[in-house]
């Protein structure tokens, strides 16, 4: 089996060529940072294996973010042949790591992409004559249309890899005695001598031999460990050894973009007036007023469209569908076959009711996704990251975080593993305990049923309000932790603006296709199986027996037992409680568990069933606000919580979970209260909360500071 890596900057094509070339779907953006961990498919291609490796991007091999280690990582140590994608409109900038590469003596072809978009600009290349420079060979492709070839991969077979010999070698130079004496004069004598005497250096072009010289006219190390240092490559070496050659970095990044700009002086024409990405639009659209009421708009609508109008018609006739097609069918023929009522009331309570539940809002849940499609797709999310840089920075988050708390709408799982690209380790973790405050995917039906049940009319409204609550809190908290444990240095916004661009119709199905079936994948993995189990405790006795009254099964009893903690907040029912402890699971369990312990079928009946006393699960106006509430933040799901404490450790993964089931508890209990005593009461809550939280945040910066450590000090006691 041959391996193919996929590897270049960020956002020039490779998860669109890795999809083009494997027939993948993966998640593809118009945005840097899309993919954070490499991707992996072996394909048939000719009688032969080949595995592709979609890899993060990286601009060189000095790596400073976790996505460009993994990269950089897997371009030194695996035997892969590289086809390095460049793109078109940043050949400049791109063209760096290929230099990279081949002062390792690493070999690659390049593909340049978005040729097209470069072309019509009145811009050219000569491939011919960049290839002759580079001594590389260069193709221009278009990643959205290209299949797999043999042209493309002609050399796979023949690739000569030096990966495994770049930590390892500790090959001794010699006959280097007269290396530094290097004089412009015979430059020709010792390039001849290098390429002689080391076969490391046979690629290396002549800008890196002055830069060599000085350092060995200070120190005597060998030229491989010198080439790995400037690369930012670990190698063993003394620690002043290595503090010499550092100090040359800057001066070798400033050579390689000078025979950078030698080559495409030749090579390439762009029009004077040119600036890629740039928009006429953009004026209008940088300007943070328009950005702001324009973006709040056009996502709210969205909203209102996709769960309020558009949305309820599609999930009614999917759930008539699913009710003629298979619920009714099957159980008449279970009712013919049996009369075993366990086995009835399984599939009629347990299975159907979880399954049909949750697959009412696939059709949300999809036009939600390609709603943050077009979003992504347009250009649109850079410039927004740009805009709200100011004021994000402000609370100690970077404009970057803009893309996270989109994927947070989509997914929080899939959002905190985005947070790898934070280029700090603390706005990193602050990222990840934060994400969670922004309602993902599977909270929304939640909310919008329980705000559908008892404000009718006014629930689109509700729910926009508790979108802003959840930013609100995001942004209070982030100035809290950056003002004590998890300070962030302000620091400059680095970003590359895509162009203006229509969304690709095909893409927009793609992403369709893909979220509708992960969406079915949840379901019938994690959401029934976790139905079925939800069904087995509330319809089993501790003694193992069928149990006709929920009120006696084992999941109710145990709920029962500590609902008398949610008592303050309104929500000491045992059958809200059940439902709480499961939404940990898995928030889509949420509504499946009340439809199972109301025993409806549909969304009609579950939101009828909510306001009758006589359920198991019900609510008054008072008690669906704090549930509400308490529901927006109370904890993520599983899956979430195991990428924090992945990404960031235990500690601030527990860490996370206190504020957010605290600040939930707190912030339920005074809307509770409030509109049970009035709003004198909810004002004194609000001033003794503040109290709490200047105190709280009061002793931690000084714990921080290590300023309180002496109140416990056995030597200042003695003192």
């Amino acid at each position: 089996m041959y391996k193919v890596a996929l590897i270049g900057n960020p956002n020039v094509g490779k998860s669109t060529l890795f999809n083009s070339l494997t027939k993948s779907s993966e998640h593809t953006g118009n945005f840097h940072g899309v993919t954070v961990e490499e991707k992996r498919k072996i394909i048939n291609f000719e009688n032969e294996k080949y595995e592709f490796i979609d890899l993060p991007g990286m601009y060189s091999l000095n790596s400073y973010t976790f996505e460009e280690e993994v990269s950089r990582d897997i371009v030194l140590n695996e035997d892969a042949y590289r086809l390095m994608i460049v793109d078109a409109n940043s050949i400049r900038r791109n063209l760096y790591l290929c230099l990279q590469l081949d002062e390792l003596n690493l070999d690659y072809k390049i593909l340049i992409n978005n040729y097209d978009y470069f072309s019509k600009n009145k811009n050219s290349i000569n491939i011919e004559k960049l290839s002759q420079k580079l001594n590389r060979e260069v193709e221009i492709i278009n990643a959205k249309k290209i299949k797999l070839n043999k042209n493309l991969l002609k050399n796979v077979k023949n690739i000569k890899n030096n990966s495994k010999n770049i930590i390892k070698n500790d090959k001794k130079i010699k006959n280097y005695e007269n290396f530094n004496n290097f004089e412009n004069n015979n430059y020709i004598f010792y390039e001849k001598q290098i390429k002689n005497d080391y076969k490391n250096l046979n690629k290396i072009n002549s800008y890196l031999i002055p830069i060599i010289n000085k350092v060995l006219a200070k120190t005597n190390i060998d030229i491989d460990k010198i080439i790995y240092v400037l690369n930012g490559i670990k190698t063993e070496i003394k620690d002043d050894d290595k503090k010499i050659v550092e100090g040359f970095i800057q001066e070798a990044v400033k050579a390689r973009y000078d025979y950078i700009d030698s080559v495409l002086r030749e090579c390439i024409k762009v029009d004077k007036n040119y600036v890629y990405g740039q928009s006429r639009a953009d004026k209008i659209l940088l300007n943070p007023f328009v950005m702001t009421i324009g973006f709040v708009s056009c996502f709210l609508l969205s909203i209102y469209i996709i769960f309020f109008l558009l949305g309820p018609l599609i999930s009614d006739g999917l759930n008539f569908v699913i009710d003629k097609l298979i619920y009714t069918p099957f159980m008449n023929f279970l009712y013919l076959k049996t009369e075993n009522i366990w086995l009835i009331e399984f599939f009629k309570g347990g299975f159907f009711s979880a399954f049909s539940i949750v697959v009412s809002f696939l059709p949300q849940v999809v036009l939600l996704f390609i709603f943050l499609t077009l979003i992504e797709d347009s250009g649109i999310i850079a410039r927004m990251a740009y805009v709200f840089d100011d004021l994000l920075s402000y609370f100690g988050l970077s404009g970057k975080a803009i893309y996270i708390m989109l994927l947070g709408i989509g997914c929080n799982t899939m959002s905190s593993m985005a947070s790898r690209n934070m280029n700090s380790k603390n706005l990193k973790i602050k990222t990840l305990i934060l994400n969670p405050f922004i309602s993902c995917m599977a909270r929304l039906p939640v909310l919008v049923l329980i705000a559908s049940a008892f404000f009718s009319s006014k629930a689109f409204f509700v729910i926009a309000g508790l979108y802003l609550l959840g930013i609100i809190l995001l942004l209070i908290v982030a100035k809290i932790l950056n003002k004590t444990i998890l300070p962030t240095s302000s620091s400059s916004l680095l970003l590359e603006f895509p162009p203006l661009r229509a969304p690709d119709f095909k893409h927009i199905l793609v992403v369709a296709k893909v979220n509708a079936i992960d969406m079915l994948k949840r379901v019938f993995s994690i959401v029934l199986s976790v139905g079925i189990i939800v069904w087995i405790l509330t319809h089993t006795t501790f003694n193992f027996h069928y149990a006709d009254i929920i009120t006696n099964s084992i999941l109710f009893i145990i709920a029962d037992k500590i609902s008398f903690l949610f008592a303050p907040i309104g929500l000491n029912s045992a059958g809200i409680v059940c439902a709480l402890i499961v939404g940990i699971l898995a928030k889509e369990m949420i509504l499946s568990t009340i439809s199972i312990c109301n025993n409806v079928l549909d969304n009609a009946g579950l939101i009828a069933s909510l306001s009758l006393a006589t359920s198991v699960i019900h609510f008054n106006n008072a008690t669906a606000v704090s549930f509400l509430i308490f529901t927006l933040i109370y904890a993520p799901c599983v899956s979430t919580l195991s990428v924090i404490k992945a990404e960031a450790g235990r500690f601030y993964m527990w860490l996370g979970l206190l504020i957010e089931f605290t600040i939930a508890y707190l912030l339920s209990f005074v809307v509770y209260q409030s509109i049970l005593n009035g709003i004198t009461f909810a004002l004194i809550c609000i001033v003794v909360i503040a109290l709490i939280m200047l105190a709280i945040t009061y002793i931690s910066k000084n714990i921080k500071n290590k300023k309180l450590a002496c109140l416990f000090c056995n030597k200042c006691n003695k003192k």
